[in-house]
Parts: C-alpha cells; sequence; structure tokens
C-alpha cells in the first residue's frame, strides 16, 4: 500500500510524473490540506472534480485521509463522502471527466 502523501510526494517509484497522474497529485494535495486552508482557496479549486477507476469500474474521488487512503464513491455528483476507501496504488485512469 502507498500512502496517499507519498503518491501526492512523488517519492513512490511508481508514481509516473505525467498528464493526468499530475493532475490528480495536486487534488489529492488539496484534499490532504488542514481544513482551514481548504476553506481559504476553496473557491479556486470548487469546479475541479478527480475520477478514476478501480476494480473495472469508474468513480469520483472525493478526498484522502491522513490514514494513507483515498474516498471514492460512485456518485458522480457527490462532493463529498465515499462508499469506498481504498490504497491510492489500487488506482488507475485518473482523469478530470467520468
Amino acid at each position: 500500500m502507498i500512502h496517499v502523501d507519498d503518491f501526492i510526494d512523488g517519492t513512490f517509484e511508481t508514481v509516473p510524473h505525467s498528464g493526468m497522474t499530475n493532475y490528480a497529485r495536486w487534488i489529492l494535495a488539496h484534499a490532504r490540506m488542514p481544513a482551514g486552508l481548504q476553506m481559504a482557496v476553496h473557491k479556486f479549486i470548487k469546479d475541479r472534480k478527480l475520477f478514476c477507476t478501480w476494480n473495472g469500474k469508474r468513480y469520483r474521488c472525493t478526498g484522502a485521509s491522513r490514514m494513507g487512503d483515498v474516498w471514492l464513491t460512485s456518485n458522480m455528483e457527490k462532493d463529498h463522502g465515499y462508499d469506498e476507501r481504498v490504497s491510492v496504488d489500487e488506482v488507475t485512469e485518473w482523469s478530470d471527466t467520468p
């Protein structure tokens, strides 16, 4: 299991540094910011969405925890909450579209 912070920092050897993976790293970095900072910059990022594939199904990624996992929901319109909490290294096909 890769901790989401290692994915964000790019310190794990299997993290590609290109395209939509960098977009995912940026969105997840925002999710890992302290709540006060998230609220301060919310207006700049509120329209950005992150989607991915896990176990062959598309999900919206709604957050990341300090425990190291990412939060996935099958409801593409949902901004908060999750159906699944999974390791970031199990997720593929990061995208800004479903």
